[in-house]
């Protein structure tokens, strides 16, 4: 019985990040929900007990599996740049994969600050947090600049949502107006790296990459 509920929860969840990816806060009612997951609406309140617990699961349940992505790929670095590629690298491929899970943090970012608070707290409970871990031992090593790793993160991590979200904006900028190249992800993390390795690393690794 506890196996076909866990996949029954998972059932709901992802149905119901699409659901809030595409409709937004107020627009995911639990009764679309309902019928994204293919479940009665009452089984929704069973396992939680409101739209606002549902919403904080689901990004828990993203953040969560972004955290084990990172773990999985994690290896040793050998200098600043190799550091930021792969957080980089992780943050891109991983919501390019998955642009519901993007979408969903795009607006917990911009419009639910409290429930991603929330969702961040659980998880910092439950799982490694992989990518302050990376930053905090190139601070450490002296390869990173000194800063708070959570800033550090947050910065990163802002740059290359900000990117994935341009990519979607872009289809619709008429290019007579405005011609805009194709987004190329391999080209974009490079240059992605590059802002950071110029604003965040030692001037000895700077000179690093200039050689």
């Amino acid at each position: 019985m506890a196996r076909y509920e866990s996949e029954q929860r998972l059932s709901i969840l992802n149905a119901a990040v699409k659901v809030f990816a595409a409709k937004g806060w107020k627009g995911a009612t639990i009764r679309a929900l309902g019928r994204a997951a293919r479940v009665n609406s009452a089984l929704i309140y069973y396992y939680y007990e409101n739209k606002h617990t549902l919403f904080v699961e689901c990004i828990r349940m993203v953040l969560k599996e972004f955290l084990e992505h990172l773990a999985k790929t994690r290896k040793p670095f050998r200098d600043a740049r190799a550091r930021l590629e792969f957080l980089v690298d992780g943050i891109l491929d991983y919501y390019t994969a998955h642009p519901d899970r993007m979408r969903l943090m795009l607006l917990a970012f911009s419009m639910h600050p409290d429930l991603l608070g929330q969702a961040i707290e659980a998880v910092a409970g439950e799982e490694p947090l992989v990518p302050l871990q990376v930053i905090q031992e190139g601070m450490e090593r002296g390869e990173l600049m000194r800063a708070h790793p959570v800033q550090a993160w947050w910065s990163i991590m802002g740059l290359c949502l900000f990117n994935l979200h341009v990519k979607e904006v872009v289809p619709f900028i008429g290019e007579d107006r405005l011609p805009v190249p194709a987004f190329n992800l391999e080209e974009r993390k490079g240059q992605i790296v590059d802002l950071l390795v110029d604003g965040s690393v030692l001037r000895g690794a700077r000179k690093e990459r200039r050689q």
